[in-house]
């Protein structure tokens, strides 16, 4: 019997463009179950309407089922994720995924859910690198959150907004020039709506850039504890 898998992204599900690179890098014999925070809501505009960030509160950035790009605050966003969890764990998963790098306080859950900021921020915080550290995010509006997120971790570091949902690979490939001609030799792609296909875009400038993704920390994780 296969083991379950559940991934919750804090848009709508199904997510596409996420599971398929994750079905490259996890085993074959499991059964995903996809929920998504927004999903109950009927269109863009009474999510908007719910979710959309007031002052104070933090921004984050997914997607629609229709591909569009939406703009949720995260003090609105963390009862909607709890739901879906609970929801995932009556379902029976053996492990649930969070698809965001966004900060989140700790879920009520008896399964181990898995938070990508912690283990982005892990890998980071192992590797000794006083270079250059390139910080990709989706918006401008979150510059500043993502340097006092970053700080900590990098000492020489840049901001560079560029959504995975409204840019093209073009876009990534200038960005991989841009990457290269400053001699940045750390990238991190801090939202998990980067594809693999947008990493591959960097490389080609940015060839001597170590690129760390964050869909590709969470799969091989998920992937270990499977």
């Amino acid at each position: 019997m296969p083991r379950k898998l559940g991934l919750v992204t804090i848009g709508q599900s199904p997510r596409k463009d996420l599971v398929e690179d994750f079905l490259k890098i996890l085993p074959q014999n499991i059964e995903i179950i996809e929920v998504g925070a927004l999903d109950d809501f009927k269109n863009r505009e009474e999510a908007e309407l719910s979710i959309s960030p007031g002052p104070g509160e933090t921004l984050y950035i997914s997607r629609l089922r229709d591909g569009a790009e939406v703009r949720i605050s995260k003090e609105k966003l963390i009862p909607l994720m709890q739901s879906k969890i609970s929801y995932l764990e009556l379902a029976g998963v053996d492990i649930i995924g969070l698809l965001c790098s966004g900060e989140f306080p700790e879920f009520i859950c008896k399964v181990p859910v898995i938070y990508p900021d912690k283990i982005l921020k892990n890998v980071v915080a192992s590797i000794s690198f006083k270079g250059k550290s390139a910080i990709l995010i989706p918006n401008k509006d979150q510059v500043s959150y993502a340097y006092n997120k970053w700080s900590t971790y990098l000492e020489d570091l840049e901001i560079f907004p560029i959504s995975p949902y409204t840019s093209d690979i073009d876009d990534f490939i200038e960005l991989g020039r841009v990457i290269h001609e400053k001699g940045f030799r750390l990238v991190v792609m801090d939202c998990m709506g980067y594809r693999m296909s947008h990493k591959n875009a960097l490389k080609t400038h940015a060839l001597d850039a170590i690129i760390i993704t964050t869909r590709g920390v969470l799969g091989k994780v998920i992937s270990e504890m499977f």
